[in-house]
């Protein structure tokens, strides 16, 4: 295809009916319930992929990216990472992709990942979670995804108090290729609905998942005049905890890129974006570190209007805090932890970055030294409290009704992601609430 350079299409905010949103529930919510079966039965095979159906793509510390090796238009038993091709094994992954099964030319491999990482599930889908733009963009700066332009359409479902991690939304985005590819190939664009959050399984077991699919609207057509192809995509993600501090990681779906783009060059990035997704853990601890010192700096006003001295003013002690040494003759000074506010030698003391704020024109990131023995604490913490002052912030911002916070809840990439030079469940709805 020849390279043409778009213009910039104007995408519309969808007002969608109740039947609308209720389709999207359900097919989201089908997607999910297809998935845990087949994890299920990953798991039931001791959690072996069989290499004679799946071919390793990439592979970082604990966890790795394969694709189906054969694709015809008569076989799919492939498509269960753990089936040898038995009759049962067949039979119930032939049940359970009708789904996929309409959205996917048979040509198009499967790509299914699994692993672990280290965290807490919860941190896991709070660095997933991107259910407006300003988290949106925040999760970007750690799975270093890259967009031309993007816009949520329509949220279906809001985190709130009771599920404060889960949400539904619909989203358009244009993908920004490397300098070299984007040289020989038109940019790509995606419509989809996206969900994440927390739930429990039939045995009573929580999980969290993250679902991208594709979402088909007759006011988003395709984008061909600009010069943009419409991608075609289905993922989902299923996180356990299966010991404390480990979670698995377990995805099942397909990206097409549709026009002539080779399907290697497809998998290289694609499996490139999903090992980056265990990193999400990073992007929680960014959250909760960023929101213990916020709290920390309204607790110090909270002393100083009442005339206390604050307990978190530093104190130099000339020794570190943690392993009790001086910093000793030509070596670094004490550095004091932003959270304790104890100082600490070099050894003891680490510099984390984390997103501080997101405007409407940048993230501001910075690096704040922080001992070990936070960061510790700080990994081991849940970021349910997070979430939920977040789901407070967000509804004290909605009652307010300012026309700031209006045009706010509509910026597009220019402000926010700008780059540098089907079922019928009458169940499913809930599934995902």
């Amino acid at each position: 295809m020849k390279r043409v350079n778009p213009r910039r299409p104007s995408i519309p905010t969808l007002s969608l009916s109740p039947a609308e949103e209720h389709r999207i529930e359900n097919e989201a919510a089908a997607l999910l319930t297809q998935t845990l079966q087949i994890e299920h039965d990953f798991f039931a095979n001791d959690s072996e992929v069989n290499e004679e159906h799946w071919k390793q793509l990439k592979s970082s510390d604990y966890f790795s990216i394969y694709k189906e090796r054969h694709t015809t238009t008569e076989s799919h038993d492939g498509w269960d990472p753990s089936a040898s091709g038995g009759p049962k094994t067949r039979a119930a992954s032939l049940d359970n992709d009708a789904l996929i099964s309409s959205k996917k030319k048979a040509q198009i491999p499967m790509i299914v990942s699994t692993g672990h990482v280290e965290g807490l599930m919860e941190d896991v889908v709070f660095g997933f979670a991107a259910g407006d733009l300003p988290s949106w963009r925040m999760r970007t700066a750690f799975t270093k995804d890259r967009f031309a332009d993007a816009k949520i359409l329509a949220t279906i479902n809001k985190p709130t108090e009771e599920r404060p991690f889960n949400y539904l939304c619909v989203k358009w985005f244009v993908s920004a290729f490397p300098a070299l590819l984007k040289v020989f190939v038109n940019p790509r664009d995606l419509l989809v609905l996206e969900a994440s959050g927390v739930k429990v399984d039939t045995q009573g077991q929580r999980y969290g998942y993250y679902i991208i699919h594709d979402y088909v609207h007759p006011m988003i057509g395709k984008m061909d005049e600009y010069g943009i192809c419409r991608c075609s995509i289905s993922m989902c993600f299923i996180m356990r905890e299966v010991r404390p501090g480990k979670v698995h990681i377990f995805s099942r779906g397909f990206v097409d890129p549709r026009g002539d783009m080779s399907q290697n060059v497809v998998l290289m990035l694609t499996s490139k974006a999903m090992l980056t997704m265990a990193k999400t853990p990073e992007s929680s601890i960014s959250k909760k570190l960023v929101w213990l010192m916020a709290r920390q700096e309204r607790e110090r006003q909270d002393k100083n209007q009442r005339g206390r001295m604050s307990s978190t003013e530093s104190v130099e002690s000339g020794t570190c805090g943690s392993c009790g040494k001086p910093p000793g003759f030509l070596k670094s000074k004490l550095a004091t932890c932003r959270l304790c506010r104890q100082e600490f030698c070099s050894r003891c003391i680490v510099e984390q970055r984390v997103v501080v704020e997101v405007t409407r024109k940048e993230m501001n990131e910075r690096s704040f030294p922080f001992c070990l023995g936070c960061i510790l604490k700080t990994k081991k913490m849940s970021p349910r409290a997070v979430a939920l002052d977040r789901v407070r912030e967000n509804a004290a911002r909605a009652e307010s009704s300012s026309s700031s916070e209006r045009s706010t809840s509509n910026l597009s990439s220019a402000e926010l992601f700008s780059i540098p030079s089907s079922p019928s469940d009458s169940d499913g709805a809930d599934i995902l609430r």
